[in-house]
């Protein structure tokens, strides 16, 4: 398993908000928001991607160029700042050569759109 499969189950194990769509004849139905499978009312995990599933807010927005906004929320520790990847829960390190440094899977190193509340 490389880096990148690793990174990727990593992220689909913090829950995902399920988008809901319209589809043929005004029919709503619901979608897994990484794959974008058809998911039942209830279910907790995709059975495409192994994605975690939230319901707490299911995203309606349409959007006309094919992609949809994620929100992904986790905690972090108190001294915590944006763009502090060596405290961010979801970095890693990866090594280039002979270096090391962290990384984040979102790839947002250098622009961290993290929003504390």
């Amino acid at each position: 398993m490389d880096k990148d499969d690793i990174r990727v189950q990593l992220i689909r194990q913090f829950p995902a908000e399920v988008v809901e769509q319209k589809g043929s004849m005004d029919k709503m139905y619901y979608s897994c928001p990484t794959c974008g499978r058809m998911v039942s009312l209830g279910m907790d995990k995709c059975g495409g991607c192994s994605q975690i599933l939230s319901w707490k807010s299911i995203n309606q927005k349409e959007s006309p160029n094919g992609k949809r906004k994620a929100k992904l929320e986790f905690e972090v520790s108190e001294e915590f700042t944006v763009g502090d990847c060596r405290k961010c829960p979801i970095s890693y390190i990866d090594t280039n050569g002979s270096q090391s440094a962290y990384e984040c899977p979102l790839k947002m190193r250098g622009a961290c759109r993290i929003v504390l509340s």
